[in-house]
C-alpha cells in the first residue's frame, strides 16, 4: 500500500486554489463579485454606526492595458461606516475568515470574504498592493499591504498616520484587479439601482470607467 502524505493549508490558499467558491472564478465575475461584496460591506457598516450611507464607487481603467482582451482596473469605495480601529485592518482585509461578520446575526456579504479576497484576486491578477485607509473617528489609518497566502495573514508595506481635522470616520478600499467591465456593465449598474431601492436613504455615487457619473 503506498504512504500517503496528508498536509493542511491555509484557508487563504484555499481561496487561492478555489476562488469560484467565492465568486471569482473569471475576471468578468470576480469585477462584479468585487464590486457586490465591498459594496455591501460598506452598506452594514454605515448600517451598524446607524447613520445613512454615503458611498462613492469608481472603476478606472488602467490605460497602458487598454489594448488586451481583459483590462486592469483600479476599483476605489469609500464609505462613512463605522471604520476599523487600526490594529484590526491588517487581519480584517489580509486574513480569511476575520471579521465583525461572525458577531452579527445578519450581513449582506459572503461570510466575511468579501473584502479579503478581493484584495487576494487584485494581487494575484496583477501583483499590486492594496491600499486599505480607515478612521473610527480619530486619527486616519493609511495601509499598504497584500496577503501572505501561505500563512492567512497580511504582509503591511506600508502605514502611514494622518491628523483627521474634518473627523471622517469610515473606510476607503482601493485596489487594481484584472476584470471585464464591459461584459458586467448592465448588470453593475441594475444591481446599485436595486440597492438604492432597498436603501432608499443611502446616498450611492458611482462614476464608471468612461468617467460617466451615476447617483
Amino acid at each position: 500500500m503506498s504512504q500517503q502524505e496528508y498536509q493542511s493549508i491555509s484557508p487563504s490558499d484555499f481561496f487561492y486554489r478555489n476562488r469560484e467558491i467565492a465568486g471569482f472564478s473569471n475576471p468578468s465575475r470576480a469585477t462584479y463579485t468585487a464590486v457586490r461584496e465591498i459594496v455591501e460591506n460598506s452598506l452594514d457598516a454605515c448600517e451598524s454606526r446607524m447613520v445613512p450611507p454615503d458611498i462613492y464607487l469608481r472603476i478606472t481603467e488602467v490605460d497602458d492595458h487598454k489594448d488586451t482582451e481583459t483590462k486592469i482596473y483600479i476599483l476605489r469605495v469609500e464609505d462613512n461606516g463605522t471604520g476599523v480601529p487600526a490594529e484590526h485592518v491588517p487581519m480584517a482585509f489580509g486574513q480569511v475568515f476575520y471579521g465583525s461578520k461572525y458577531e452579527l446575526k445578519q450581513a449582506r456579504g459572503t461570510f466575511g470574504l468579501g473584502g479579503t479576497m478581493a484584495v487576494l484576486y487584485g494581487q494575484i491578477t496583477t501583483h499590486k498592493p492594496a491600499q486599505i485607509t480607515s478612521s473610527t473617528g480619530g486619527e486616519i489609518h493609511e495601509f499598504t499591504m497584500n496577503i501572505d497566502i501561505q500563512n492567512n495573514r497580511a504582509n503591511i508595506l506600508k502605514h502611514n498616520i494622518k491628523a483627521n481635522p474634518t473627523k471622517w470616520q469610515g473606510v476607503a478600499i482601493e485596489l487594481q484587479m484584472d476584470g471585464d467591465y464591459s461584459r458586467i456593465m448592465y448588470k453593475l449598474i441594475e444591481y446599485l439601482k436595486q440597492t438604492a431601492m432597498v436603501v432608499p436613504y443611502a446616498d450611492i455615487t458611482y462614476v464608471d470607467p468612461r468617467g460617466r457619473l451615476y447617483k
